[in-house]
């Protein structure tokens, strides 16, 4: 298994192609845009196995979107959060083999201690588990999600 951590720059066209098809196949995020939001991340991850298994980043999100996903939330204070992670998703094919948990550590060691916040699915219990493994605390209410008839739930790390 490979565990790769690196800024977008750094990236070759099939790297970003394969990690935009993987966080296309979760199906959780408005695809307008997406190659350019994915190429403003912090850093991306990938696991590979034989090809790539599972994605993830470290996002820059903005001021403005920042402040609305913790207002949503119902949390007044969200300035020491300075990054999101996101589109966090293991191919179909290599669920339960414990990726989440690789992707997860990797994403990790590369905040270096940096505080941080993420959403998920109200109902993803997979996420939750993992989330509550790596002592994120669950902040504020449910709220419902822009893209989809679901509703979202905000943890962070400090």
């Amino acid at each position: 298994m490979e565990k790769i951590a690196k800024s977008p720059k750094n990236c070759t066209d099939a790297e970003l192609e394969s990690f935009e098809k993987l966080v296309t196949e979760g199906g959780e995020v408005s695809l307008a845009g997406l190659r350019q939001r994915i190429k403003r991340a912090e850093k991306l991850v990938f696991i590979n196995d034989g090809e790539c298994v599972a994605v993830g980043a470290i996002k820059n999100p903005n001021a403005g979107y920042k402040a609305g996903v913790f207002e949503k939330a119902g949390v007044p204070k969200y300035s020491r959060y300075e990054y999101e992670l996101g589109w966090l998703y293991v191919a179909k094919a290599a669920r339960g083999r414990g990726y989440g948990r690789v992707l997860m550590e990797t994403i990790l060691d590369s905040l270096s201690g940096n505080a941080c916040f993420a959403t998920t699915r109200e109902d993803n219990a997979s996420m939750h588990y993992l989330f509550d493994q790596f002592s994120f605390s669950k902040l504020g209410l449910p709220y419902e999600s822009l893209n989809g008839d679901y509703s979202l739930m905000l943890y962070a790390k400090s």
